[in-house]
């Protein structure tokens, strides 16, 4: 999806207000503490916190098609970076008082600058993770729309030579088809390595076919039916060993 350069140009300027507010209220209501490391640490933490929710922000306006996939994953992460936001805010109250405890008030500012970027790299992982099991199940009914795709190029192959097909031969493979058509298309790993052999064999049965209808061969009726015969008990057997891996 697209997005307007004139919308990202927007959120740079947001953003780039946002840094300047923030900068002008610290320098405003924390005057007093220039000198001292805690104001420091806040305006640095609060610089930090709104570029990272900056960055988020374009990177969903520039991915909306992923962000639409794995809304959970990303609205979690951008939950995570508006809360560690509010907490750099509250921090920024007790820059007056923070010197006196500089020691602990770095810590809490470690802690939860830390604490924020697990969580974002566990959701970052969920997110990863999400993405990587949908590419593979995807890959998986592509594997069968394959088949099928394969069974009917087969079936107008021996349509264009019905002199020298058998008509129990096309309903056989239309019979293929309908197997296939309402088959699980979502194949175990175990039986993927199934299903790209089963459809090299009905790419070289086409291939065979076609150069034997070209040549004006008759083909063996008998050897063709045994490879139908085959491919059905297989798409079957493959059928059953997936009921049985959900059961």
């Amino acid at each position: 999806m697209m997005v307007k350069r004139s919308n990202l140009l927007i959120l740079d300027v947001v953003y780039l207000i946002c840094m300047l507010i923030s900068s002008i209220v610290s320098f405003t209501l924390f005057n007093h503490a220039l000198l001292s490391f805690s104001f420091w640490i806040n305006l640095v933490a609060s610089y930090v916190a709104i570029t990272a929710i900056w960055i988020y922000a374009r990177f969903i306006m520039q991915n909306m098609d992923r962000f639409k996939r794995f809304v959970p994953g990303y609205t979690a992460l951008g939950v995570v970076l508006v809360i560690y936001l509010i907490c750099v805010m509250i921090y920024t109250l007790l820059t007056g008082s923070a010197d006196h405890a500089l020691r602990w008030f770095v810590l809490l500012h470690t802690v939860t600058i830390a604490i924020t970027i697990i969580l974002c790299g566990i959701i970052m992982i969920y997110i990863q993770s999400a993405r990587r099991h949908e590419t593979d199940e995807h890959t998986k009914i592509a594997n069968l729309q394959l088949i099928e795709k394969a069974l009917q190029q087969l079936l107008h192959t021996m349509v264009q030579h019905p002199v020298l097909t058998v008509e129990e031969e096309r309903k056989t493979v239309q019979s293929l088809i309908e197997l296939v058509k309402y088959s699980d298309p979502i194949t175990p790993d175990s039986l993927e390595k199934n299903d790209r052999q089963i459809l090299l064999d009905i790419e070289l049965m086409n291939s065979e076919l076609a150069n034997q209808y070209e040549a004006g061969e008759l083909v063996n009726s008998e050897r063709f039916a045994s490879q139908l015969s085959q491919l059905k008990f297989r798409l079957k057997e493959r059928n059953q060993q997936i009921m049985t891996s959900k059961s």
